[in-house]
């Protein structure tokens, strides 16, 4: 089950894989939050509550944009379909600053905070 383009059969591609599928689920749990704070906000006639709500969905979409950035960082073949995203003008791809040569893998990322 390859979800990247780690070594296959090495330990480190295994802890690839496996990392990605966290990040995957969390980002699933982000999705499933901004939905269910959506649709707590088309219910609520309450101003405060509403504004409250909202604030914090958009904290979540926040979170669903880091994920994805990770996401697309560690695993290339990810970041090769961001990249290639037909549904937006190339000027406005992920990536398209030519920026592709700055981004941190794994190995590069770790002692940092």
């Amino acid at each position: 089950m390859a979800y990247g383009k780690p070594e296959s059969g090495s330990v480190q591609a295994t802890q690839l894989e496996q990392l990605l599928i966290w990040l995957r689920e969390d980002l699933m749990g982000e999705l499933q939050a901004i939905n269910q704070y959506q649709a707590h906000i088309d219910n609520i006639d309450n101003a405060e509550i509403k504004d409250l709500l909202s604030h914090i969905r958009d904290d979540e979409k926040e979170h669903v944009a880091e994920i994805t950035h990770l996401i697309s960082r560690i695993d290339a073949i990810q970041r090769d379909k961001f990249l290639n995203d037909h549904t937006a003008a190339p000027e406005e791809r992920v990536g398209s600053e030519g920026q592709d040569d700055k981004i941190p893998t794994i190995g590069s990322m770790f002692g940092q905070k």
